[in-house]
């Protein structure tokens, strides 16, 4: 198997003003569409040494930092120039926490004052200031905390040295409850998202999953991210053998059934603790299942269950009934991986080479 990853990143150089500024532009995907962000950190500056990280204190590297109203007065002469749709803040975290947020949100502040209305997405710091997060809700459009790893162990594994439970379970829980708040009054409309690094650590996808169907089913998260991980020269962990990109692909494969098809992480096929990665984890699901669904009679939430069927055509599927033949199946869309799953007055199709 190959997997190719298409390059998202792209460097502009944009004029403001007598100076000149070469700025990060991340192409974020969104409804099959991609969204250029500005993608960028507050500050490099890190007081952490995290073992994974290109930004941990003791390596040797370039740091730089942003003023507020620089970088709010960059990301409104990129929008003028449409190079950008909006801006994706984050920060390393050179003094304490609640520090680098009241900076991010002062240049968000400068934003929404000078009549920016694009989108904001915002990375919070473990840690946060409960009224800190209170304020960004009401100012950016996305907020989240990265996670990162699954359990304090794998924290202690990778030096990051935060009370797991307080620093970010709290907080998330706290992030999760304020934006569910003002959702209400039609801020906040993308919700929270988190981010995990798959293979830094000793973590198993069982976890990983299981830290994802709590932040689907417990904290409606919009989105978890996962980000292979990939060696460092200059970190502890540079001879790493770096993470195969398969494992990730299936992570994301999975996210999305937990978020929009109903799937728990009790759901998925594991081999020691892992996902295979040489087959789609929908259909191990089915054939663990021996799963049999009447076109006719299943309910929506059964027939998304069913590989090759998606949300649009299980929709299409129950306008369309009664269907009569796997002929008038394919017309809605239906792939043929799920043929030998469905079955119109007990007559089971079990043949997949049927629309060869």
């Amino acid at each position: 198997m190959t997997l190719y990853k298409r390059d998202k990143w792209h460097f502009l150089t944009t004029a403001v003003g007598h100076d000149q500024y070469t700025i990060p532009i991340f192409e974020a995907s969104a409804r099959n569409k991609c969204v250029p962000l500005f993608k960028t950190m507050m500050s490099t500056r890190c007081q952490n040494d995290c073992q994974f990280c290109t930004f941990r204190a003791e390596r040797n590297t370039i740091r730089e930092k942003w003023e507020p109203e620089e970088l709010a007065k960059v990301t409104i002469a990129a929008l003028q120039q449409k190079k950008i749709q909006g801006l994706f803040l984050s920060s390393s975290v050179d003094r304490d926490p609640d520090a680098v947020v009241q900076q991010e949100l002062e240049a968000v502040k400068i934003l929404r004052n000078k009549g920016f209305t694009s989108y904001i997405h915002l990375r919070l710091m473990p840690g946060t200031d409960r009224e800190l997060i209170k304020q960004s809700v009401e100012l950016a459009d996305r907020v989240g905390i990265n996670i990162e790893f699954p359990s304090t162990a794998h924290y202690n594994d990778m030096k990051l040295f935060l009370d797991f439970r307080q620093d970010l379970i709290r907080r998330l829980r706290w992030l999760s409850h304020d934006i569910l708040k003002v959702q209400k009054q039609g801020k906040c409309k993308a919700g929270l998202d988190s981010q995990m690094v798959v293979g830094a650590s000793d973590e198993n996808d069982r976890e990983i999953l299981q830290v994802s169907d709590w932040f689907y089913h417990r904290l409606n998260a919009r989105r978890v991210y996962y980000s292979s991980f990939e060696p460092i020269k200059g970190t502890p962990l540079e001879k790493k053998q770096a993470e195969n990109r398969w494992r990730e692909y299936r992570l994301y494969q999975c996210s999305f059934l937990l978020q929009q098809f109903g799937f728990h992480a009790k759901d998925f096929v594991l081999d020691n603790d892992r996902l295979p990665l040489s087959q789609d984890p929908k259909l191990l699901f089915a054939k663990k299942l021996e799963l049999e669904v009447d076109v006719n009679n299943a309910k929506y939430e059964e027939l998304i269950k069913v590989p090759g069927i998606g949300l649009k055509t299980a929709r299409k599927i129950l306008e369309k009934r009664p269907i009569k033949n796997f002929g008038e199946l394919k017309k809605c869309g239906v792939l043929n991986r799920a043929v030998p799953f469905l079955h119109m007055n007990k007559e089971v199709q079990r043949k997949i080479t049927f629309w060869k």
